[in-house]
């Protein structure tokens, strides 16, 4: 059961759902929130060398830039802070100096549940956009990563599609999302995609059996389609209604593995609904 959640905070209004889910999560499960906020003062300061002339310009765009880092860490700390009050969640924050992807991947590492705005930029002051934190978590983080776009609606779902094509990513991703909590109460259908509908079904029966196991009832379904993987899967989620997927992430091995980087890119991205993510 998830008991500690960090919610990574700045400005875009994917992390102002990210943590309006987070908080309904912690009531669910009673669990303590704790909020990050991130001063990326090494990647401000770093640059491009300058002339003699240039370097007292630098100097002091440099100090701006800082400090406007920091008065917005303290805006989103209080905010956050604010509304897990309003909520009636425990709650803690932090502010830390670093570069964003290095800091989040440490903070990650004593929290059961990490939060994040699917279109979060955590180098907002150097950057317009910032993809690379984002991948180098969803490639690297070894705890579950839920990954909220603005699109998602005031909380989660109750159906949830769990993507499944047996990997260990997949294994891992079941294994986690059975044990977080939110899977009670909710209607759960696992799909496989692949060419082979025989296939397909035997390894969503597995992953339905996995889940059983735990004490979490699923429905399989096995998707042989002339779509791509990625749009297979977001028809089933729209038919059903789901407001949640479950799935592995950046997996290596066999062709028709599903979690290839190149698919779970393409779900990242186009998702409108949550992504609970496990590498």
């Amino acid at each position: 059961m998830i008991k500690d959640i960090l919610v990574c905070l700045e400005g875009s209004p994917s992390t102002e759902a990210a943590t309006r889910i987070a908080i309904g999560i912690a009531r669910a499960c009673e669990a303590q929130m704790a909020g990050l906020a991130i001063i990326d003062e090494p990647d401000i300061r770093a640059g491009t060398p300058t002339g003699i002339g240039g370097s007292s310009y630098k100097h002091d765009r440099d100090e701006t830039l800082v400090a406007d880092a920091k008065r917005l860490a303290d805006d989103w700390v209080a905010l956050f802070e604010g509304r897990c009050r309003a909520a009636g969640v425990p709650a803690r924050s932090l502010e830390i100096v670093g570069r964003p992807a290095e800091s989040i991947l440490t903070e990650m590492e004593a929290h059961h549940l990490t939060v994040i705005g699917r279109d979060a930029n955590f180098r907002f002051e150097t950057e317009e956009h910032d993809s690379r934190t984002l991948n180098a978590i969803l490639h690297k983080a070894m705890r579950p990563v839920l990954l909220v776009p603005e699109t998602t609606e005031l909380e989660l779902g109750h159906t949830v599609l769990v993507a499944y094509d047996g990997s260990n990513a997949a294994k891992r991703a079941i294994t986690s999302f059975a044990a977080s909590g939110i899977a009670q109460g909710r209607a759960i259908h696992v799909a496989t995609v692949d060419d082979n509908g025989v296939v397909a079904r035997e390894l969503s029966e597995r992953a339905v059996a996995m889940l059983r196991a735990a004490n979490v009832a699923a429905t399989a379904h096995n998707i042989v389609s002339v779509l791509s993987n990625i749009d297979a899967l977001f028809k089933l989620a729209g038919d059903l209604g789901a407001g949640l997927m479950v799935m592995g992430a950046f997996t290596r091995g066999r062709l028709r593995e599903l979690f290839s980087g190149s698919v779970t890119r393409g779900v990242v991205e186009q998702t409108e609904i949550p992504l609970y993510l496990q590498h």
